[in-house]
């Protein structure tokens, strides 16, 4: 597999998989991304992250009962989606990076009040100014976060894996339209293991594209 790898994990927080909260399986889904970050640690991948930050007064996108909100134990990312090398970008909108970025930190962590992190102004910069990679992805939220992810990335040029074991799903109406959206978009859906352990097939398939990760300054 190309070593020039992403892996992005899309609101892994605590109120997301809380078993039988807003989903079921999440203990499953939860292992499989912990198998994921295991893989991104051995190898020195890169990973970005993105955590949802609901106001109080609010209740957030993916069910009935209040998540993500602000300040509270769950809104916090499972422990083992934490890398010891990391930053947080914060909320701030603005679109000033540190420079070096990735050669001071293994982990990018980018707080959101919108799902999409295209709408973040530094995540924007730094996935737009990023050499050619192919990024995993994993996480929550087929029909929100991550086929925003998915489907912005490819727009730049982007090989894009989906973890599909490694995604919670909440049961929403769209889910299934995100599928298809993304599999139109050429988004490659591999279990974990085929990721972890790449077969010649799945190599052959996902669109890999050499070149170094680079942030400009």
């Amino acid at each position: 597999m190309d070593r020039h790898m992403i892996l992005m994990d899309v609101e892994t927080q605590q109120d997301l998989f809380q078993s039988g909260y807003l989903a079921e399986n999440t203990e499953k889904v939860a292992e499989q991304i912990y198998h994921l970050f295991d893989w991104a640690r051995a190898n020195e991948y890169p990973v970005i992250s993105t955590v949802l930050r609901v106001r109080p007064q609010e209740q957030g996108p993916f069910g009935r009962k209040p998540h993500c909100i602000e300040e509270t134990d769950g809104e916090r990312k499972l422990a083992p989606t934490i890398m010891s090398r990391r930053i947080n970008m914060g909320l701030r909108n603005s679109t000033d990076l540190p420079p070096d970025l990735f050669e001071r930190y293994q982990q990018v962590v980018f707080e959101k009040r919108d799902t999409d992190i295209f709408k973040h102004a530094r995540a924007e910069r730094l996935l737009t100014e990023l050499g050619p990679a192919t990024f995993v992805l994993c996480g929550a939220g087929i029909a929100q976060g991550i086929v925003q992810a998915a489907v912005g990335l490819r727009t730049r040029g982007f090989g894009v894996i989906l973890a599909r074991d490694a995604v919670l799903e909440f049961g929403q109406p769209l889910e299934p339209m995100a599928l298809l959206r993304m599999e139109a978009k050429g988004v490659i859906f591999a279990k974990t293991s085929e990721i972890i352990m790449p077969q010649r097939k799945l190599a052959r398939k996902v669109p890999f594209r050499t070149g170094a990760v680079k942030v400009a300054g």
